[in-house]
C-alpha cells in the first residue's frame, strides 16, 4: 500500500506525521491502494479454500452464507454472478459435505431457501490461521475516533460498491 511521503510510523504501526500530499495524489493512492487490496482479498480467499478443502466456488458461497445469512439459490446466484444451474451444483457439493441445508422458503413456498447448518464452521477446519490475532494487531495502534472513520469508510464504500453492482431501475 502506498505511504505517506516522509511519514514514518510508530511502533504499533500508526503513522506520526500528517500526510500532506494534495487531494488528487490521495485519490490516486486510494485508487492503487484499492485495486492492491482486491487482489489481495482474491489471493487470500483462494488460500482459505484452498485450506480447507474446497473450490473457490464453493468457498465463496459459504463465506456470503456466513456473511448475509439465509439466501435462496437464485439470490446465490445473483450475488456471486453465476447461473443458478451452477449454484445448484455449489449447493449440492455442500449439503453433501454437511455444511449447507435447503429448506422451505419462509415466505414462498414455491421456493427453498439455503442455509448454514449449525456447526460448519467446525467441520471446513481452520481458513486463515492468526487472521484474527492479525487484524486486531493492525488495528491496534488506531484510536478509537480513527476506528470510527474506518469503519465509516468501509460502510460508506461497501454502499457505493452495492449500488454500482446493483441495476438501475
Amino acid at each position: 500500500m502506498t505511504s505517506a511521503p516522509n511519514a514514518g510510523t510508530t511502533e504499533s504501526g500508526a503513522v506520526d506525521e500528517v500526510d500532506r500530499r494534495p487531494r488528487e495524489e490521495l485519490y490516486t493512492a486510494l485508487q492503487q491502494d484499492g485495486q492492491q487490496l482486491a487482489v489481495r482479498l482474491v489471493r487470500l480467499l483462494h488460500r482459505m479454500a484452498d485450506r480447507t478443502g474446497m473450490n473457490p466456488t464453493d468457498f465463496q458461497c459459504y463465506m456470503l452464507l456466513r456473511a448475509s445469512g439465509t439466501m435462496t439459490p437464485g439470490e446465490i446466484a445473483d450475488s456471486l454472478c453465476l447461473s443458478t444451474g451452477s449454484v445448484t451444483g455449489v449447493v449440492d457439493r455442500m449439503e453433501a459435505h454437511g455444511l449447507v441445508e435447503r429448506t422451505p422458503h419462509p415466505l414462498d413456498r414455491r421456493k427453498v431457501a439455503v442455509r448454514l447448518v449449525e456447526g460448519s464452521e467446525d467441520r471446513i477446519g481452520p481458513r486463515a490461521p492468526g487472521m484474527r490475532q492479525a487484524m486486531i494487531d493492525l488495528h491496534s495502534g488506531y484510536t478509537l475516533e480513527e476506528l470510527r472513520v474506518i469503519v465509516d469508510w468501509l460502510d460508506r464504500a461497501g454502499s457505493t460498491l452495492d449500488s454500482l453492482i446493483e441495476p438501475k431501475t
